[in-house]
């Protein structure tokens, strides 16, 4: 009997695994078109739409870069025009062998001319397509995004993590469709980083280098482009949105204005509120800060010195997100979504003012910035190597 049981057990579980079945609703990877990058652009048609794809039968083991050898690029772009961005996408799905996905988009790039018609439309589309990757990055370039297509790729393998890498490492702006989305239901204002393009310098391969980088922020109200941060402003943005990893930040000495140079990194930043009879919010950050040069004959072991140096450094860190609040101010675009904090905080207040909400953010609200530096590593010179040496020798620094 005890036998009979030991031999109907694994039996019953082979019968079992007899009436399991493979995954009849499947995809194979070999069928998939992966678009890891989508450029929006306008169109005579309407709009234009540009996908990347990454090309497995060049991605060779072992090979570094994105020149890809003599077999090309690992990757390749398609373009298509037509009514509005679903229309495009299927026009390019009928012309590719196989079936595009976009879930492991990465980055969508849209120009300033479509920004400033608005990204109803591109929500929209981006909503209805199930398997789109929420945390995709968004920029917007100044150009046409054409731009991008023309960037070559040395230290990458595919321009995606070039764009990737500049959310990673906090150079600017961090937005993401998901922010695009939260955004767009709370009044459509926030901040979107800002690509540039150009010519710089001469490349062994090419007669001219094509370049890309970040060139500030773009200022959304009621879902469209009006305006931009410049370089300086969006620094100051990235303290207030507590997305700065770091900054290096130049202040004058107070013992004879000459400059010393910092590395401030960044701790916290938090956002108080207050509601009487206008709206307050004060902007804290807290930051800690390291020497990296100095050209004064400052002494920093004089802790009255560092301290006057403490207060210059937290001076221009205000100044630099006060000049973002005012342009956001000027523009009535609540692009740090300070209303959210009234509406999380005091819905009561916020069911009293909503309508008029950017009126009020742009001329009543009073916003303060406070920095709270410290400067704790001093480098091993204490004192400016180059004006002790020509103090020594007799000489004096012009």
């Amino acid at each position: 009997m005890f036998a009979q049981r030991k031999l109907l057990v694994p039996m019953l579980a082979l019968s079992c695994l007899v009436l399991l079945s493979g995954c009849w609703s499947a995809v194979e990877l070999n069928n998939n078109a992966f678009a890891r990058i989508m450029l929006l652009d306008k169109a005579k048609e309407g709009i234009e739409l540009t996908l990347e794809f990454a090309l497995p039968n060049r991605m060779v083991p072992g090979q570094a870069g994105g020149g890809g050898g003599q077999s090309g690029p690992p990757f390749s772009y398609v373009t298509k025009r037509d009514g509005d961005v679903a229309k495009a996408y299927r026009d390019i799905q009928s012309d590719m062998s196989r079936t595009v996905t976009f879930g492991q988009l990465r980055v969508v790039v849209m120009s300033s001319k479509l920004a400033e018609d608005g990204v109803e439309a591109i929500l929209d589309f981006f909503t209805r397509e199930s398997k789109t990757h929420i945390n995709a990055n968004i920029y917007v370039t100044e150009g046409p995004t054409a731009q991008l297509t023309t960037i070559p790729v040395r230290f990458e393998r595919f321009p995606t993590d070039i764009l990737a890498s500049y959310a990673e490492e906090q150079v600017t702006v961090s937005v993401t469709f998901k922010d695009l989305l939260m955004s767009n239901f709370a009044g459509g204002d926030l901040l979107v980083p800002l690509l540039v393009f150009g010519r710089q310098g001469t490349d062994k391969e090419n007669d001219s280098k094509e370049w890309m980088g970040t060139g500030g922020a773009a200022i959304f109200k009621a879902g469209k482009m009006v305006g931009k941060l410049n370089t300086e402003e969006t620094r100051g943005a990235l303290w207030i949105l507590g997305q700065v990893k770091d900054s290096e930040v130049n202040v004058a000495s107070p013992t004879d204005g000459r400059t010393v140079n910092f590395l401030v990194t960044h701790e916290a930043t938090r956002i108080e509120t207050e509601f009487g009879g206008r709206p307050t919010f004060h902007i804290r950050c807290k930051a800690n800060a390291e020497v990296l040069a100095s050209d004064s004959d400052i002494d920093l072991e004089d802790p009255e010195q560092l301290s006057k140096l403490e207060k210059k450094l937290a001076a221009a860190l205000e100044e630099r997100m006060g000049r973002a609040i005012d342009k956001t101010r000027l523009l009535r675009s609540d692009a740090f979504q300070l209303g959210s904090y009234v509406r999380w905080r005091n819905y009561r207040e916020w069911n009293r003012i909503k309508e008029n909400w950017r009126e009020i953010y742009a001329t009543t609200a009073n916003i303060t910035e406070d920095a709270d530096i410290t400067i704790s590593r001093l480098g091993s010179a204490r004192k400016s190597i180059v004006r002790e040496r020509v103090k020594l020798s007799g000489g004096e620094i012009e």
